[in-house]
């Protein structure tokens, strides 16, 4: 599978990593495992790193996915979303992304660079 996470819960994120031709059968199956890792915990951020993913999703699978983010609400419950992204076309398309699941998370920005994404995120803050 081209899609993997972490979970490191001493600074309250999964780090996902998409790496070469991702499907959108393996980014709807890293939301099963995502629900199914001992280690989640509710209201984590979110680090999505694609920097080194090569595909393009259409329209349709960006709705899929965000449709799946969305219907996990109950089982899946995110903080903030920080996107990692190298080309302009996935930078809009991940935008439209945001825009379809955005109830899913507290709060959301897509970057191109991953150390202002990580800034973005910041440290992990128990008040908010």
């Amino acid at each position: 599978m081209t899609v993997h996470h972490r979970i490191d819960a001493s600074i309250h994120r999964i780090t996902t990593r998409a790496f070469g031709e991702v499907t959108i059968d393996e980014a709807l199956e890293h939301f099963d495992e995502l629900s199914a890792d001992s280690s989640y915990e509710p209201n984590l951020d979110v680090l999505l790193d694609l920097i080194d993913c090569k595909t393009l999703p259409d329209a349709d699978e960006i709705r899929t996915a965000a449709a799946r983010v969305t219907a996990d609400i109950s089982t899946l419950r995110f903080g903030r979303l920080a996107i990692v992204v190298a080309s302009e076309a996935l930078f809009g398309m991940l935008r439209m992304f945001h825009s379809f699941s955005e109830s899913a998370f507290s709060a959301a920005q897509i970057f191109r660079d991953r150390d202002e994404a990580i800034q973005w995120l910041g440290e992990f803050d128990p008040t908010r």
